[in-house]
């Protein structure tokens, strides 16, 4: 818990804007984001990394701190972002397990890996992407705010 708290007020001050950031530092910031984050709890519904959060309240949270607005869900997240041919560090990846709608959505955080509040997992991870290939729908990019 004192990890997390610790964590949030260092996001705050790690504040980096990509449009005014290098491909590099932007990519490490993001990996750095993934890798103090890794373990906050799940919780489907959630908002709070400090009692649990989902993916689509992850991705807005870190996002946010990186100057994107983004919605709360992760199928008005998909419509408020621009469809990607490649994948850039930074661009949402968007899932669908139930092949009928958006279900599920990440950061991608470069060299083939994303960070996720998972479900399954039970908590936030950096886990390859071709990993979850099947279900993988889109690549978006966020619009700045």
């Amino acid at each position: 818990m004192k990890r997390i708290r610790t964590f949030i007020v260092l996001l705050g001050t790690m504040l980096l804007s990509p449009a005014l950031a290098s491909q590099e530092r932007w990519e490490a910031w993001l990996w750095q984001v993934a890798q103090r984050t890794q373990g906050i709890p799940y919780l489907y519904g959630g908002n709070d990394p400090r009692t649990g959060i989902d993916c689509s309240a992850y991705v807005r949270w870190v996002m946010g701190y990186a100057g994107f607005r983004l919605p709360r869900t992760s199928r008005e997240q998909f419509q408020a972002t621009v469809p990607a041919n490649n994948y850039h560090p930074g661009y949402l990846l968007f899932f669908s397990e139930s092949r009928r709608q958006i279900d599920h959505v990440g950061i991608y955080i470069g060299r083939g890996y994303m960070v996720h509040a998972s479900g399954k997992h039970g908590r936030v991870v950096v886990e390859p992407v071709m990993r979850y290939r099947d279900i993988l729908v889109a690549v978006r990019a966020p619009r700045l705010r």
